[in-house]
């Protein structure tokens, strides 16, 4: 009887870079499926959350006619919701994306998976240009570039109609709301946070600024700019011009960087230096 297994010498040819990559994709997601968080799920994989949204991006960058299709449906989804809201129809939905009813099925289950997916496809695509910013910066920089891709991502009209979207259906569907809210604050906001915290963990490894817990930081940071204009606009009120989001950003990093003890010369202020001495040092001759 032959033996159909392999060698016992044999060796399989080592796995392409491309293939590792699909399958650390591949194995994030499957952690997401299972109701995890992003920063978890990529813990849990050994991957860090900006490599995980590169090497997604790039795999669906490279997808075949099925991955095509579930864009255009994508696209066209949030078209239609975007015109009629949640109570747009399947059909219509299929009409836009000119697919059947049933490809729309069978790729995304039902009508609250598609929605979902919507919202997720609007704030990863937001997410991109965050992981071209010059991590060997000054802290200025740095804290004002990344504020204006928060700013981008958290003020998009798009993702703000959808939620409020959500917010209208939470009555007759409730777990709408709760997706939304968790796909945003599950994938978008920790990416942004994550990325400004390694930053400032070097940072304060360095000496260039006062230690303190990173993360809880660079939250800090995203929300004092961000969160009261998003909740304005979240409610319909009229938002800040450019003009004056960009002075509230100035500001916002003017605090958390002399917060810091730290001043756009880079050099520590002198209250901070004086603080750091030892309180004998002033009694040397």
């Amino acid at each position: 009887m032959m033996n159909s297994s392999a060698p016992s010498g044999s060796t399989s040819a080592p796995r392409r870079p491309q293939n590792v990559a699909a399958e650390r994709v591949a194995s994030v997601e499957r952690e997401i499926a299972t109701g995890l968080d992003v920063r978890t799920a990529c813990r849990r994989a050994a991957v860090s959350v900006p490599s995980y949204y590169r090497w997604r991006a790039r795999e669906r960058g490279g997808a075949g006619q099925a991955e095509r299709i579930r864009e255009m449906i994508l696209s066209a989804a949030k078209t239609v919701f975007l015109r009629d809201g949640y109570g747009a129809s399947l059909e219509s939905i299929a009409e836009a994306a000119e697919v059947a009813r049933q490809t729309v099925y069978n790729q995304f289950g039902s009508k609250e998976q598609l929605f979902a997916e919507v919202v997720q496809s609007v704030y990863q695509r937001m997410l991109t240009p965050i992981f071209v910013v010059d991590h060997r910066g000054d802290l200025i920089s740095m804290l004002t570039e990344l504020g204006r891709h928060l700013m981008r991502v958290a003020l998009n009209p798009d993702s703000l109609a959808l939620q409020r979207i959500a917010m209208g259906e939470y009555r007759d569907t409730p777990a709408l709301l709760r997706v939304v809210h968790t796909l945003r604050a599950s994938h978008t906001i920790p990416a942004l946070t994550e990325y400004l915290a390694d930053y400032l963990r070097g940072q304060m490894q360095d000496g260039v600024i006062d230690a303190a817990d990173p993360l809880l930081s660079a939250e800090a940071f995203f929300g004092s700019l961000i969160a009261h204009v998003r909740y304005r606009l979240s409610i319909g009120v009229a938002g800040d011009t450019p003009e004056q989001l960009e002075a509230r950003l100035r500001l916002c990093v003017e605090i958390f960087s002399r917060g810091f003890g730290y001043r756009t010369n880079g050099a520590r202020t002198e209250a901070t230096l004086r603080a750091r001495r030892p309180m004998n040092a002033a009694r040397k001759p």
